[in-house]
């Protein structure tokens, strides 16, 4: 049987960390691409005789080049099945006070940290593809804002939308080399993301002057209430490293998997109702006051 060997990106934690464990315990050979010593020394000490550690800042083209290296050199002709560009991050935000560089970053995390390890390990895709005769898989994380927006978090929706147009692009561009491409879009999970969100939303509340605390404030503490309603009955980590694997083991992958009762609802939203009534339905759950 070929060698199966997977490269997962953000395993530091959330669904990053459970996919690597189910993966790892179900026979594939997994590269756990993380950013920080720390979560680097910490899947050292794991042991798992599946699990390769990675040190790989998705944000540093250097450090895709040297991942790119490593990965080469231990897989050989055997090539790469699966990437899965699942690193993140989520700043929250008004829009008229947002720090460009923050903002750069998190484009630089999810969209263009995916688009550079897509260029740089397509080849070995390619490589498992034609050494298997069966296909090799591209997976890249989104979410449900990659369909429909939520207030304050913009820069995270733009990167999220992104991600899904560059995924259905190189769908038709790879299907002819034998390489599937998917997203999976996520709903509500429970994360360590979102409280990176939750600590960026109150780090912008404190710093809000008179003005833009009656601008903003209300309707910013009304977002995050609802953020924390709909994660608290999120799906887990684990619920949601099934569907990665799902992906991995269709024959036929679509282009577009949805985690979670919430993110299928609002694929049903999206596609059935007008604009105008998803505004409205959400509009209800947002509870915003006027502030003109």
């Amino acid at each position: 049987m070929h060698p199966k060997y997977v490269l997962i990106t953000g395993t530091s934690s959330g669904i990053g960390a459970a996919t690597v464990k189910l993966l790892a315990d179900s026979g594939y050979t997994v590269f756990a691409g993380v950013r920080s010593e720390n979560a680097f020394e910490k899947w050292q000490q794991n042991n798992h005789p599946h699990i390769i550690p990675l040190r790989l800042d998705v944000t540093h083209p250097a450090a895709i080049e040297a991942a790119y290296q490593d990965v080469a050199k231990t897989v050989g002709e055997n090539g790469l099945y699966a990437l899965i560009n699942n690193a993140g991050n989520c700043i929250g935000v008004p829009t008229e006070l947002f720090d460009e560089a923050a903002a750069k970053h998190l484009m630089e995390t999810h969209f263009w940290g995916m688009a550079n390890l897509c260029k740089a390990f397509i080849p070995l895709l390619r490589k498992y593809a034609q050494s298997s005769g069966s296909a090799a898989r591209i997976i890249n994380v989104g979410s449900t804002g990659s369909i429909s927006s939520f207030p304050f978090i913009q820069f995270y929706n733009a990167a999220k939308f992104a991600i899904l147009g560059f995924t259905e692009s190189i769908r038709f561009e790879l299907a002819p080399q034998n390489i599937h491409c998917s997203a999976i879009l996520p709903g509500a999970v429970k994360t360590e993301i979102w409280d990176r969100a939750e600590e960026s939303i109150k780090t912008s509340l404190q710093q809000l002057s008179s003005e833009g605390a009656h601008l903003y404030r209300d309707n910013i503490t009304s977002a995050l209430q609802l953020s924390n309603k709909l994660e608290s009955k999120g799906v887990s980590s684990r619920s949601a490293a099934l569907v990665y694997k799902k992906v991995l083991e269709s024959h036929k992958p679509r282009l577009k998997y949805f985690i979670g009762a919430d993110s299928k609802l609002m694929h049903w939203m999206v596609r059935y109702l007008p604009d105008a009534l998803r505004h409205a339905i959400i509009n209800t759950q947002l509870k915003f006051k006027k502030t003109s």
